[in-house]
């Protein structure tokens, strides 16, 4: 191991083996400072490839010369099993102890004044908070981008729904990595190899392959995406490793990053609120800008917001260093920061919040109306006024032909993600027989949203079981309709992602839907739209309807279903959308968004 210096007053130590309890090994490069001395140091433990510099520090938001320029030692870390480290890669299951002796490990260095904190976004950012869940003594702070803080609710599955567009493709990612690795070590796997790269080449067939436990050369190179599937609910092998249970025990700043149409957000608010507990309340800050998963910039979807927008313009290396300054470096008193920062869309502004949600946020019902039927397409009313008893409206859905996934909060296949996320127009998928949309009349004035949205829909399905889906929607004056805010529930899950609890055909239940948060004002004149269908594919899997093992369902087992949403009366379907009062007056020139044209597929 030789020293480079890639600049003067920055050495790098490549390939630095550390010593895990068990004998594993795990390699890691160390950025440092060339004076002698004692600083803080700055971990991130990736399974992605610390050599990558693209992953490790574009996306991670933290440029190591300048962090050592700052005073900080910067260590990158492959996982276990993952490119330079040894052993055997299992997601999740070995990082609370491996990231425990890193930490403790790094601490003891002659380079080390003993407080260690952890950065980085995604996966990384799950080696932070499995770690803090062992607390490490010397771990003093962290700054969670873009995670979960359950890997069954919000990482594989999402309503009970698998988040199919999302963990096959990084399945399919993660393989194929251990594929070279298991070639290179002499092991016999050409056949798996080949058959996983027709996958990776054409993900669109693979999302659609059935049954998906069909798959087998990804199940045999990555064992873990077997287990997923075979444990569809949230039981003791998701709860092991979940974060959320284990709140009360973490006791640390921390910095959480999250994206409006990120596939995280949830696990981001829900880690912000989770850790916000007993002395460490005050030690909790939130900053969510309008990007989705690994794609912050000023635009997305169809929507420019402006140059302020992106991650660049907030400089989160800049933003990351004098947080972790405050804890790390003993003399320096920690900034004084908004506990929350969000960028409030329609404005295309940041502002601060007191909390999250913001304690001046009320919650505002409205309600579904059955409304008219309109040539071949429905269309229902929402307003808050509760109607009385409605008729049900009615729509069939087949598993065979599911609505596309139009914009949201994807993670799929298309310049690096970002091709399919976002704001887009839902006009085309509003003309499906099974899409139904219900709309407000143009807004008399401005409408602020900020905080959680979600759905009570009472509902009854001819098959054994179904999804729900809905999606929250601004409808320009011209007929744009842009997404805003979507979710799903599959009926089995009706009481909790833990029981498996079949309907009974034609049985009338309440389905909440979490659609998530967000922060949006829309323009008076403009109107509120919330879609309802059955699927969103293939983003989520499609539920096959016979009320057996989704993962296990061949093309013979889908059922179509005749589905039923009630109004009013005894079952009042309703939006719930945590509503603000708006600044006045609007400047007219922030209201609305400026569009950008992007190819759809």
């Amino acid at each position: 191991m030789t020293p480079e210096s890639p600049s003067d007053g920055v050495i790098v130590e490549r390939d630095v083996w550390i010593r895990m309890r068990d004998g594993v090994r795990l390699q890691a490069d160390v950025w440092r400072p060339s004076a002698a001395g004692r600083y803080p140091i700055l971990l991130q433990r990736t399974p992605y490839n610390r050599a990558d510099s693209f992953a490790v520090i574009v996306n991670a938001g933290i440029e190591p010369l300048r962090a050592v320029g700052e005073g900080f030692v910067v260590v990158i870390q492959d996982t276990r099993g993952r490119f330079g480290s040894e052993g055997d890669f299992d997601p999740f299951r070995t990082e609370a102890d491996d990231g425990f002796d890193t930490i403790e490990w790094l601490a003891a260095q002659q380079y080390s004044n003993g407080r260690v904190g952890m950065y980085g976004a995604s996966y990384y950012a799950a080696t932070q908070l499995l770690a803090a869940t062992s607390n490490p003594p010397a771990l003093r702070a962290i700054a969670p981008q873009v995670t979960a803080s359950d890997y069954h609710d919000e990482w594989v599955y999402r309503g009970g729904a698998l988040q199919l567009g999302f963990t096959l493709y990084w399945a399919l990612g993660l393989a194929a990595v251990q594929a070279q690795r298991r070639r290179a070590e002499g092991e016999a796997v050409d056949a798996q190899a080949a058959k996983l790269q027709k996958l990776i080449d054409d993900p669109w067939t693979a999302f659609r392959t059935r049954p998906l436990t069909s798959l087998e050369a990804l199940g045999e190179l990555l064992p873990a995406w077997n287990d997923w599937l075979e444990h569809p609910s949230r039981d003791d092998f998701w709860r092991s490793i979940s974060i959320a249970e284990r709140f009360a025990s973490i006791d640390l700043p921390a910095l959480h990053i999250g994206g409006w149409f990120d596939i995280f957000l949830h696990g981001t608010l829900s880690n912000f609120r989770g850790l916000g507990h007993g002395n460490n309340a005050a030690e909790q800050r939130l900053i969510i800008g309008p990007w989705a998963h690994a794609v912050a910039y000023d635009a997305l979807g169809e929507v420019d917001y402006g140059g302020a927008a992106s991650a660049a313009a907030l400089d989160l290396t800049r933003v990351q260093l004098d947080w972790f300054a405050g804890f790390l470096k003993p003399d320096v008193t920690p900034r004084a920061i908004a506990p929350v920062r969000v960028f409030v869309m329609g404005d295309n502004e940041w502002r601060d919040e007191d909390a999250w949600p913001p304690t001046r946020a009320r919650t505002e019902r409205f309600y579904l109306d059955a409304g008219t039927d309109e040539e071949s397409r429905f269309a229902g009313a929402l307003s808050r006024d509760r109607p009385g008893d409605a008729r049900a409206a009615e729509f069939v859905f087949d598993p065979a032909d599911p609505a596309p996934t139009t914009g949201g909060a994807t993670f799929l296949p298309g310049v690096y993600v970002g091709m399919h996320a976002g704001q887009r127009d839902q006009r085309a998928l509003e003309e499906r027989a099974d899409v139904l949309s219900y709309t407000t009349s143009p807004l008399a004035d401005d409408l602020e949203i900020c905080g959680p949205v979600s759905v009570s829909l009472w509902a009854a399905t001819s098959a054994l079981d179904t999804d729900w889906t809905a999606k929250l929607v601004e409808v320009y004056p011209d007929g744009r309709a842009l997404n805003i805010c979507d979710g799903i529930v599959r009926a089995r899950y009706v009481n909790g992602t833990d029981r498996e609890e079949l309907v009974p055909p034609g049985d009338v239940r309440e389905f909440r839907i979490d659609l998530g948060a967000t922060a949006i004002v829309i323009a008076r004149g403009h109107a509120v739209r919330l879609e309802i269908s059955s699927s969103n594919f293939p983003r989520f899997d499609v539920n096959p309807g016979y009320g057996g093992d989704v993962a296990s369902a061949t093309a013979d087992d889908l059922v179509v279903a005749n589905q039923q949403i009630f109004h009013g009366g005894a079952h009042p379907s309703h939006l719930e959308l945590s509503v603000v009062a708006a600044k006045q007056p609007r400047p007219a020139a922030k209201r609305g968004v400026q569009h950008v044209a992007h190819r759809q597929d």
